[in-house]
C-alpha cells in the first residue's frame, strides 16, 4: 500500500511540473530580481515566488494558488530581515499579521511592531503594538475591521477608548456609536468616563502607526494590577522560516 501510495505522489509531482513553467526576470546588469512560476494552461502564477533587491538579497516571497496569494508571505527589508509576514486564503487576508520595526544594522534582531489577526481580509480580535524595547504601546480588539477598543500606555498614564453602541431612531441602521476616552496614571484602573464623542464606525488601515488620545479631564483612580510588558523573543537559527505563536520569526 506504502509504495502504492509513493508512487502516485511521484505521478501527481511529475504532473505538476509538467503543467508549469518556470519564469525569471533579470536587470539590465543580468542580476535576477524575479522568479516563480506560471500554469502553462492559465498562464497565472502558481507555486513559490521570489523577488531580488539590487544588492542580491530577497524583498518578498510568496506561495500562489491560481495567481492568488495562498498561505504565509513574507517581505524583507534592505539588510534582508523579515519586515512583515502576511496570511492569505485565495488572495484575501486571513490569519496572523506580523510587522517588526525597521532594523538598523545587518546585525541587528527584528523587534515586533505589531501583531494581529485578519478574517476574511479584515482585521478581528486582538492586536498589540509594540515600542522598540518590547513595551507595549497598545492593546486594541477588533470586530469585522472595526477597533471596539484601545487601551494605550503613553508616559505614566494609561488610556482606554471604547465604542459603545447606543439606540439611535435617527440613524438608518437604529443606533449609533459613542467614543469613550477613559484616563488614570499607569496601574490605576479609570472610575468613569471623561470624554465623550459620537463618532461614526471606522476601520484603521493595515498598518497602524500609535494613536494618543486625548482625554478632557483625569478620573478618580482606583487600584488595580500594572500591565506587563511581553518581551519579543529572539528567533533561532535554523533552515526554513516559521513563525512562532508570540511572533517572533524562527528558521527551522
Amino acid at each position: 500500500m506504502k509504495k502504492i501510495l509513493s508512487v502516485l505522489v511521484l505521478l501527481f509531482g511529475f504532473t505538476t511540473l509538467q503543467a508549469q513553467e518556470k519564469y525569471m526576470e533579470h536587470d539590465a546588469d543580468g542580476k535576477l530580481r524575479v522568479s516563480g512560476f506560471i500554469d502553462k494552461k492559465t498562464k497565472k502564477q502558481v507555486g513559490h515566488w521570489v523577488t531580488y533587491g539590487q544588492n542580491g538579497l530577497k524583498t518578498s516571497e510568496a506561495d500562489y494558488v491560481n495567481g492568488e496569494k495562498d498561505g504565509r508571505a513574507y517581505e524583507y527589508d534592505s539588510f534582508g530581515h523579515v519586515n512583515l509576514v502576511e496570511t492569505y486564503r485565495n488572495g484575501i487576508l486571513d490569519g496572523l499579521f506580523l510587522q517588526y520595526h525597521d532594523s538598523e544594522s545587518k546585525n541587528a534582531q527584528p523587534k515586533l511592531y505589531v501583531r494581529s489577526f485578519y478574517r476574511d481580509g479584515q482585521k478581528e480580535g486582538s492586536e498589540i503594538v509594540y515600542e522598540v524595547n518590547g513595551a507595549i504601546l497598545h492593546k486594541r480588539r477588533y470586530k469585522a475591521g472595526l477597533m471596539m477598543t484601545d487601551t494605550s500606555y503613553v508616559g505614566n498614564k494609561v488610556y482606554y477608548t471604547s465604542l459603545r453602541k447606543v439606540s439611535d431612531p435617527d440613524s438608518p441602521d437604529g443606533y449609533r456609536y459613542k467614543e469613550v476616552v477613559e484616563s488614570a496614571p499607569y496601574g490605576v484602573a479609570p472610575s468613569a468616563p471623561t470624554h465623550y464623542g459620537n463618532v461614526a464606525p471606522r476601520r484603521t488601515p493595515r498598518t497602524n502607526k500609535p494613536v494618543k488620545a486625548a482625554p478632557k479631564r483625569s478620573a478618580a483612580p482606583k487600584k488595580a494590577t500594572p500591565a506587563q510588558t511581553e518581551p519579543t523573543p529572539k528567533p533561532t537559527k535554523k533552515d526554513k522560516l516559521q513563525v512562532g505563536a508570540d511572533g517572533s520569526i524562527k528558521l527551522g
